[in-house]
């Protein structure tokens, strides 16, 4: 066989994009004959609801930039969240419009249980907003029982918005959101696949890898640098970073896939080799040993434990692999691990094939019962969890709802929301770099 670094475009865009794709020079695999009954044994839990407290945001009558961007960040992202139903601004009292002083009672009558009140203002001449964030409980009266205030260059007010509101959420769940973050994912077909950069919220979508290379697997590695691996030419799939430079390898071969650990301490790459695709890993670069003997090993990435996780071949089709051993059963074409540090538990979150359509199914962390996320709803694919835990992120072709698009959901299943219109693969979750806010005191009066 021949090495798969001299792979077509074509079939270089297979192994990246489709969860059943398996390049040309891959070994062929069994089909049982009730592989496509698999799926319909697993328990649909998509939709699954439950009661959420309802909270709302003191409205703001201040025409400053800073001050709109922070409300309409915070509006977003609660309600994006999927931990609060979040009282409309329409159905703001009246009272709360013309009040100097927050009043918690006429929101009582509206039946909200939390008050998050939030401001930006920046002083004249100067490059700094002050942001300030405070949480009432209506039952509890107007005494704050959470407030920060921190002053943030005036460029990054958007970013620290959100973080002032992954301390608002912590403070009324007990763990903060996950809105301070971004993410990494490829669009395009053809020859003009880039890869693009987005806010959690879906705003800010970026291009950020030429156009005249075709772009696979992004991944966010020390200090947050972003890398993938992309082909001019018709070439091999060299490894990139943001900053222009090329990466090299101690293995020849393509690249098909790359990950880093949570800590930054380790990567592994998927490069082709021997006529299949394996997997190494090492502490840097230049320093990568084999990991696994799995072939056909894609999409690679780290449980929270650190384990060694990836989408492989099985006697069947793909199977989800952690610590070398298969944690789904075969013929269940799985495909695009994610795993999920949720306060309940780890859950890894992956694609099946369902016909001419994908679904997301869950698992714990060494496999188990499984619960199906999405159903009848196109081919949805690629999921990524929030920093938290609590979200999932993921790439959806349906139709129905609010259409093809960018989507997050909580873990169980519920409350999907459209972000962006953009659909790719490869969806990569990860926190921002460490800040620059100030904060001003601890408490505000």
């Amino acid at each position: 066989m021949r090495a798969l670094h001299r792979l077509s475009v074509g079939a270089a865009l297979l192994v990246a994009g489709a969860s059943l794709a398996r390049a040309a020079d891959a070994p062929a695999v069994d089909v049982p004959p009730n592989a496509g009954d698999v799926l319909g044994t697993i328990v649909v839990v998509a939709g699954a609801s439950r009661p959420l407290p309802r909270v709302a945001v003191v409205p703001s009558l201040a025409s400053d930039i800073e001050d709109v961007t922070l409300h309409a960040v915070t509006r977003r992202d609660l309600d994006l969240c999927g931990e609060f139903e979040l009282l409309p601004a329409s159905e703001a009292p009246e009272e709360a419009l013309l009040a100097t002083a927050v009043d918690v009672r006429p929101w009582a009558n509206k039946r909200v249980e939390a008050l998050i009140q939030v401001s930006a203002r920046r002083g004249e001449g100067q490059d700094r907003v002050e942001i300030t964030g405070r949480v009432y409980l209506v039952a509890r009266g107007p005494t704050p029982v959470f407030a920060r205030r921190f002053l943030v260059p005036a460029g990054d007010l958007r970013a620290e918005s959100h973080r002032l509101v992954d301390l608002l959420i912590g403070a009324l769940t007990g763990k903060n959101g996950g809105f301070g973050s971004h993410l990494a994912f490829v669009a395009g077909t053809g020859k003009l696949r880039q890869v693009y950069t987005m806010d959690a919220d879906g705003h800010g979508a970026a291009a950020v890898s030429p156009a005249e290379a075709i772009a696979l697997a992004p991944a966010f590695g020390k200090n947050e640098e972003l890398f993938w691996s992309s082909s001019v030419d018709h070439g091999e799939y060299q490894l990139r970073a943001a900053s222009g430079r090329t990466i090299p390898l101690p293995v020849r071969g393509s690249v098909y896939g790359l990950a880093f650990s949570r800590d930054r301490s380790q990567v592994v790459v998927s490069i082709g080799v021997e006529g299949t695709i394996k997997l190494f890993a090492g502490p840097d670069f230049e320093h990568l040993t084999p990991a696994s003997g799995v072939g056909m090993a894609l999409r690679p990435t780290f449980t929270p434990s650190g384990k060694l996780a990836f989408a492989g071949e099985g006697r069947y089709g793909q199977r989800i692999y952690v610590d070398g051993k298969p944690i789904t059963p075969e013929g269940l074409f799985a495909s695009a691990p994610t795993f999920c540090n949720h306060p309940d538990g780890v859950r890894v979150v992956f694609a099946v094939g369902n016909g001419k359509d994908t679904d997301l199914v869950a698992s714990g962390e060494r496999g188990g019962d499984l619960v199906r996320l999405t159903q009848g709803q196109g081919r949805n694919g690629y999921p990524a969890c929030s920093p938290d835990g609590r979200l999932l992120a993921f790439f959806s072709t349906r139709t129905s709802g609010e259409g093809p698009g960018l989507y997050l959901m909580r873990l169980d299943g519920g409350r999907s929301k459209r972000i962006s219109t953009l659909v790719g693969d490869s969806l990569r979750w990860e926190s921002l770099p460490p800040g620059r806010a100030i904060e001003v005191d601890a408490k505000v009066p």
